[in-house]
């Protein structure tokens, strides 16, 4: 490193211009060896932020090993950084840490396996690691990447790069097969481990009622006998040893802000007064217009927030006497 300037900066620069780098090469219309070669890149801007972090929060020396000179591999700096933040909030680098170390398997193997079947898996693979390099770079850096930059991807095609549910149900063979497997069971193990956050990032499939997927969602949809198994139905049953499913009803779309303001398009006279109030009152009663949410589910007494349906602002209206 060149004296006078900050090793840290030297390392976030080169590391910020590899991952802008992959995802040119990533985002190009006509490229052979897409996934090979932008996930050396997304690994290697990973590897440079990890040890700006171990330089900067850890311990300067241990970003060398030897007496050469030379700098930690990328496998033991996500290992020094993971084990540093884990201890700060227990497993806040973990899913970040496997996402990482299946990318570099996929690195490692790729030349012996590499094929179109797996392009979709490095797709939701490589997603999910520039959003948490982002992340990563703003939280310990306080550096915006996307502030002089417009990472926008323009999805303008003449056909659907694959049908979700049919990449999902394919057999895999060999090599392949082993490291979609892995990737199932990292998901599995981060899911055993209370982990909600995912791995992975590209494709939501859900059944009519769900909106969010998280990690245990994505593991919901495994099954031991295929890749992954597809449920469109849902039984009821009292059998204890059947699958459990949690559905939530949708989340209506207008907060309190949202229909007081929608209120105020339509009515301009109306007030927020003690009439308003009986009436929001009175709506509150029913579901069909409005939905609480509990900020902890599991407490009754927990501080609750309103959302409201389009149909609730015809209510208040036809309500409101002015």
């Amino acid at each position: 490193m060149a004296r006078g300037k900050s090793v840290t900066k030297q390392l976030l620069d080169a590391s910020v211009a590899a991952l802008f780098a992959g995802i040119e090469i990533h985002n190009k219309p006509h490229i052979a060896y897409r996934y090979s070669s932008c996930v050396i890149l997304i690994i290697n801007a990973w590897e440079l932020a990890l040890k700006a972090f171990v330089y900067k929060y850890i311990d300067k020396k241990k970003i060398f090993e030897g007496t050469k000179g030379y700098t930690i591999s990328f496998t033991k700096a996500a290992d020094l950084v993971r084990i540093h933040l884990n201890t700060i909030k227990s497993n806040s680098f973990e899913a970040v840490f496997n996402n990482l170390m299946l990318l570099n398997e996929y690195r490692c193997k790729d030349i012996h396996f590499v094929g179109q079947k797996l392009d979709a898996l490095m797709f939701m693979l490589i997603s999910k690691a520039v959003l948490n390099y982002d992340n990563f770079i703003k939280t310990h850096f306080n550096k915006d990447i996307t502030k002089d930059d417009n990472l926008i991807i323009l999805p303008i095609g003449l056909k659907l790069p694959l049908n979700p549910i049919e990449y999902l149900k394919q057999e895999y063979k060999l090599a392949q097969d082993d490291f979609v497997s892995h990737v199932i069971q990292n998901i599995k193990e981060l899911n055993a481990a209370n982990i909600q956050e995912s791995i992975v990032v590209g494709f939501d499939i859900f059944t009519a009622s769900v909106k969010k997927a998280t990690n245990a969602d994505i593991v919901a949809a495994i099954d031991s006998g295929a890749a992954v198994k597809i449920t469109k139905n849902v039984r009821v049953t009292n059998d204890p040893n059947a699958p459990v499913m949690r559905i939530e009803p949708d989340i209506p779309p207008l907060t309190n802000a949202d229909l007081r303001m929608k209120l105020k398009e339509r009515n301009p006279e109306i007030k927020f007064g003690t009439q308003f109030n009986s009436i929001i009152r009175e709506l509150k009663k029913n579901p069909a217009l409005c939905r609480e949410r509990l900020l902890n589910p599991k407490k009754k007494d927990s501080t609750k927030t309103w959302f409201y349906t389009e149909d609730a602002v015809d209510f208040v209206l036809e309500k409101y006497k002015v």
